[in-house]
Order: C-alpha cells, then sequence, then structure tokens
C-alpha cells in the first residue's frame, strides 16, 4: 500500500481557494473584471478539490480547505454582492 501524499491538484485547490478570498482586496486594480474572475475561480477550486477527492491515495485536507473557501467566496458573490441595500429597492 502506497502512502498518501498531497498532490498538484490538492495545491492547486487551496491556492485558487486562496486567491479568490484576496481578490475582493485587489478590485480597485481591475473592478471590470471581478464577477468574470470570481465565477471562474469558484469553478476551478471546485473541480479541482473534487478531483482531489476522487484520488485514492490523495491527503484530502489542502482540497477540504479549499472546497471550504470556494464555497464561502460563491456565498459572497452569489448572495452578499446581488442584494442591493439602498432604500428605494423594490424587495
Amino acid at each position: 500500500m502506497t502512502e498518501k501524499r498531497f498532490s498538484w491538484l490538492s495545491y492547486a485547490s487551496i491556492g485558487l481557494g486562496t486567491l479568490l478570498i484576496s481578490h475582493p482586496l485587489l478590485t480597485n486594480f481591475f473592478p471590470n473584471y471581478f464577477m468574470g474572475l470570481q465565477y471562474t475561480g469558484i469553478t476551478l477550486t471546485v473541480l479541482f478539490s473534487v478531483l482531489a477527492f476522487k484520488k485514492k491515495n490523495e491527503k484530502k485536507l489542502l482540497a477540504i480547505i479549499g472546497f471550504s473557501l470556494a464555497m464561502m467566496m460563491l456565498v459572497f458573490v452569489g448572495v452578499l454582492l446581488y442584494i442591493p441595500f439602498h432604500k428605494q429597492s423594490p424587495m
């Protein structure tokens, strides 16, 4: 039986998840592409995490953290940015 270890999928998942969390801090530099980059990054992070979950000889800790970061940003982007916070909102 081989020893379980992290592969590039786990490192890509945690790296992209970290970039997703830090991306709103950098929106002053490229605000026009914020939503597109967030949706692309969330999709790639979830894809890499799921692929890491499927591998047998893979430690799952980094993939779980990356997946959690992607889900947090999905909630942030999907819910909080689309709720209008002004008083004349019809909602």
